[in-house]
């Protein structure tokens, strides 16, 4: 009959019953290891998800052009990514930022001056342009602002939930509030019902659409 192997393990004496039971505790501390392990990575929940958002290389003024040079891309934690952040570069190179941005800071849409006026318009508003019956209202209106339509001859308001996008420019060469042929606009942002209120009307059924706006009390 052939010796078993390894004879200080396998042996009848004493010391190879205690290095047989030492090796058994140290296998069946291992196993309990192991599946604690397995329950730490079983119960612990798994990462948050990855973002990559568009943040800036350099520090950028306001009114910059940006460039590819300017910005760059960060991973974030997507819980921890801000309202309006851009992903990709292609989304803000070649557009004009409307403040400041410095080292590390996301880009966000409204961190950027619209390609027009009518850009970024929330959901379930129409933009409408208007001719103001007062062309040096042009000039006490601004973006954002809440206004009241009513028709130039007078009468009942035609819109209460309009707000102001844009207002015409001053044309070259004119007086401050009076374009070249004396009248100026105004862009409105309202409720479809409410436009079609102030198209239907605006008193003057065969011509332009001109109305007096008048800037209401903050919404």
């Amino acid at each position: 009959m052939s010796p078993l192997p390894f004879p200080a393990l396998t042996g009848p004496g004493r010391r190879s019953r205690w290095r047989r039971s030492l090796i058994r505790r140290a296998l069946t501390a291992g196993c309990l290891v192991g599946a604690g392990w397995l329950v730490v990575l079983e119960v612990r929940p798994p990462p948050p998800p990855i973002a990559r958002v568009v943040t800036a290389a350099a520090p950028v003024e306001a009114g910059a052009v940006l460039t590819a040079d300017d910005l760059t891309t960060s991973a974030l934690p997507a819980d921890d990514v801000q309202p309006g952040a851009l992903t990709s570069l292609d989304d803000a190179v070649g557009r004009r930022t409307s403040s400041t941005l410095a080292v590390g800071e996301t880009l966000t849409r409204t961190r950027l001056v619209p390609r027009s006026p009518a850009e970024g318009l929330p959901a379930g508003l129409v933009a409408l342009h208007v001719l103001l019956a007062d062309p040096l209202a042009a000039d006490v209106l601004h973006p954002g602002q809440g206004v009241v339509v009513f028709p130039a001859p007078g009468g009942p308001a035609l819109a209460r939930a309009a707000s102001v996008l844009a207002t015409d420019p001053p044309a070259r060469g004119t007086v401050a509030g009076l374009g070249a042929d004396g009248t100026r606009g105004v862009l409105l942002a309202l409720p479809p019902d409410e436009a079609e209120d102030v198209l239907a009307g605006h008193g003057g059924l065969d011509g332009p659409v001109v109305v007096n706006v008048v800037a209401a009390a903050a919404r």
